[in-house]
């Protein structure tokens, strides 16, 4: 009462007493309502708003009532741009905050970031090494191989260590992308198992993937998580304290492959049935600080170790959600040990400078010391704890329910179970029911008007939400039609200042209308304290939540004066159609062109005027993913692409493929049966006609999986020495068509050795600016019809 009567303005208690004394005893018996009540403002919400003139309220006195809500306005934004100043502040502090300097490195059982970067500067230099080239299979191998067996030298003899190369060949199915199946042959696995001299049952195992994208010296994904878990296995094997447990590294030859080696691993290896539990060390930026962004399926147990035993922890559960709803395009091999192992773990990322990552500026350099010691130590001490866990034997035991985990800037890491979580949200809400609904009900507020008054405040909330989200979606629009689409890319003030400002700006625009023309003078003070308790949360609550997620994602964008490139993919094509006869229906070649964001090509055409709308891509609409040599299936991503014309290519080992056999089913289906040989990389692509269905095929489980838009896709991929790929799939005809019943095609990616050149490629690639990343191969289609 004490608060609400202070909030009164001056004029009604001036008119309150007033009447008092006009009115004399009489007044007084008046219902308390009756003194509170506003003169009547509108019918409906804010409509038609009219005030009567107050006796003993002049000019003078409105201006000063002016005056004091101006000021009052103005310390509250004074006072909110400082609140915000602040935070920005912690949060850039918390992503700078590495480890402190002078940390005691390199001593006996601590991890050494300088031998780690050894190892890593050693990977690097051997550059680029996508599955099934020399550089990935041999070159690497051997040095893995030949560090291990130093470090095996050095170790303390309470432990044991086993080394072996696993050369796996599978077939799976995964949604990832819109749907596909993969296909992998002879590709390579260094795993280690380090244990007690007597022998562990349960292990934990720590994975990485020493392979890189095409042309990318692939230094942070994942060169560095490979040097870390070198650094560890040397640490732990020195160490004179016994383990538990076993701890299992898996340096994978063929994650960039979409998952393959993982599944490798965990399907066929005879040490994966040992796993318990997993770390998985990943990349999605260059440095900074490494991000706990996903942990489970359930197993609470997990989080709460990495939480006791990190000694920097860092984590979001934010991260987890938005990178499991499939919003980002990317994938780790944590859902293959997931998926496929029904392992619980932990998958950790570097995410600063995501900008660079899977360019050629991934480089050993641009990762600091600092952050090869942050992970290093997190990585240790937690493999060291679950490999004395007794939880580990038993993690069954311990498998229920999710974790909501996050850290509070940098300093430490908050983790609880989401049940508890759910009780805190109803609890939260319960409350604010129950205060409002008590509210509602009190004799002194139980009138139309207070209720209008609460619901339109809480309408004019929601107003204010949606239209900022209409003005950043407009401003978004306006950028992008004078030219400027992803401007803010470079910096990211200027994204906080374009489009964060304008969005508060927003809401504090409704709410001021709403004040000047609803809220008058006379309105229920509950309201009115409601009203601005409901702005104030807004705002607070909204800008707080970006912010400090802007430590989590918006380092993809950039935090640094580095380049920033743009990523455009070259494929020196040449297509052969054939029709159902077997006979060249179509032959072109060229340069096929498409950049992977929002503008396309906008920024780089000025510089290379030959690619313009006059060579812009047509769909074949009678060939699957209209009919061009995608890698992966991610047509439904790219919005235009360019073919521009070029001569063919002729690549010294060029792919073969042929239709082996053709046969009738005992259950009217048709059989086809196939055999394909060529570079590491091909991509099979399937399209059944009117009348037809793909009923099965000797790949994945045996059922078909459907890609995004109906075809079918299959990624395949070898090492070095692959035998020839044989396959069959099976061809349900309900209606005989003229023009076949399905229509296949294979594209071969050469992506190593000089059959990955061309002199085209490389005369265009010199055009591009400095600031884009052309990454160039050459490729070749062949369609078939059946």
């Amino acid at each position: 009462m004490a608060m609400e009567w202070a909030s009164e303005s001056g004029a009604v208690r001036r008119h309150r007493i007033g009447g008092e004394r006009r009115d004399g005893p009489a007044a007084a018996q008046q219902p308390e309502r009756e003194a509170l009540a506003p003169e009547p403002l509108a019918d409906a919400c804010g409509g038609g708003a009219r005030t009567r003139k107050r006796s003993g309220e002049g000019s003078g006195g409105g201006a000063r009532r002016g005056t004091g809500t101006g000021l009052s306005e103005a310390r509250a934004a004074l006072g909110l741009a400082l609140y915000l100043l602040a935070l920005r502040a912690l949060v850039q502090l918390s992503l700078r905050q590495l480890v402190l300097r002078g940390a005691a490195v390199g001593h006996q059982g601590e991890f050494d970031a300088h031998q780690a970067r050894d190892y890593l500067e050693h990977i690097t230099s051997i550059g680029p090494r996508t599955t099934g080239s020399p550089e990935n299979e041999i070159l690497t191998v051997h040095y893995l191989l030949e560090q291990i067996k130093l470090i095996e030298a050095q170790s303390n003899s309470l432990h044991k260590i086993s080394v072996d190369v696993q050369r796996p060949t599978g077939s799976f199915s995964i949604d990832f992308l819109g749907g596909f199946t993969s296909y992998y042959d002879n590709i390579t696995n260094v795993v280690v198992k380090l244990e007690p001299r007597d022998g562990a049952q349960h292990a934990v195992l720590a994975n990485c993937h020493f392979d890189s994208v095409a042309n990318s010296p692939g230094a942070s994904d994942d060169a560095v998580s490979c040097s870390v878990m070198l650094e560890v296995l040397r640490v732990l094997s020195t160490s004179s304290e016994a383990l538990h447990h076993a701890v299992i590294f898996l340096f994978n030859g063929a994650e960039e492959n979409v998952l393959q080696a993982s599944h490798g691993f965990i399907t066929q290896h005879p040490w994966a049935s040992s796993v318990r539990a997993f770390i998985n060390l990943e990349a999605a930026g260059v440095g900074g600080k490494e991000l706990v962004f996903q942990t489970g399926p359930e197993n609470p147990w997990l989080v709460q170790a990495y939480v006791s035993a990190a000694k920097h922890p860092f984590a979001s559960v934010v991260a987890q959600e938005v990178f499991q709803s499939g919003i980002i395009p990317s994938d780790t091999d944590f859902r293959i040990y997931r998926d496929f192992g029904n392992i619980p773990g932990i998958d950790l990322a570097f995410i600063e400078n995501g900008y660079i990552y899977h360019t050629k500026y991934d480089t050993a350099d641009r990762i600091l010391t600092d952050s090869i010691q942050r992970a290093g130590d997190n990585i240790l001490a937690v493999l060291k704890y679950l490999a004395t866990s007794d939880m580990l034997a038993s993690s069954s035991k311990y498998q229920h329910g999710n974790m909501v985990f996050f850290d509070v800037l940098g300093l430490f890491v908050i983790a609880y179970p989401s049940r508890v979580g759910s009780i805190i949200n109803y609890m939260v809400v319960m409350a604010v029911v129950l205060y409002l609904g008590r509210k509602l009900l009190h004799p002194k507020y139980k009138t139309a008007t207070y209720t209008k008054d609460f619901f339109c405040g809480l309408g004019i909330t929601l107003i204010s939400w949606f239209t900022s989200l209409v003005t950043v979606l407009i401003i978004a629009v306006f950028i992008s039609l004078i030219g400027q689409s992803l401007s803010w890319y470079n910096h990211f003030y200027v994204s906080v200042c374009l489009y964060g400002t304008a969005a508060v700006a927003k809401i504090i625009f409704i709410h001021t209308l709403a004040k000047r023309f609803y809220y008058v003078i006379n309105f229920i003070y509950l309201a009115k304290s409601t009203k601005r308790t409901m702005l104030s949360l807004t705002l607070v609550c909204t800008v707080t939540f970006l912010l400090v997620c802007s430590g989590t994602f918006f380092p993809y964008s950039s935090s640094s004066a580095s380049p920033k490139p743009k990523r455009v993919f070259l494929q020196h094509t040449t297509r052969t159609f054939h029709d159902l006869d077997g006979n060249v229906a179509k032959r072109d070649s060229g340069v096929w062109i498409n950049g992977f964001d929002y503008t396309g090509m906008s920024h780089i055409t000025p510089h290379i005027p030959e690619i313009n709308d006059t060579v812009r891509a047509d769909c074949e609409e009678n060939a699957p993913l209209c009919g061009f040599p995608w890698y992966l299936p991610v047509h439904f991503l790219i919005r235009k692409n360019w073919y521009l014309p070029a001569p063919e290519v002729s690549p010294r080992e060029p792919a073969h493929f042929r239709l082996v056999s053709k046969e009738q089913t005992p259950w009217d289906s048709i059989k086809l049966t196939f055999e394909a040989t060529g570079p590491s990389h091909m991509s099979f692509y399937v399209r059944t006609h009117k009348g037809a269905t793909l009923s099965q095929w000797s790949l994945g489980n045996g059922t078909p999986v459907t890609s995004k838009g109906g075809d079918y896709f299959v990624f395949y991929s070898h090492g070095l020495q692959a035998s020839t790929w044989h396959f069959w799939i099976e061809v349900q005809v309900l209606e005989e068509q003229p023009e076949g019943m399905v229509t296949v095609a294979i594209a071969a990616h050469y992506f190593s050795g000089e059959d990955k050149r061309s002199s085209q490629l490389d005369a265009l690639r010199e055009k591009f600016p400095d600031w884009t990343f052309p990454s160039a191969w050459v490729c070749t289609y062949n369609l078939f019809v059946f």
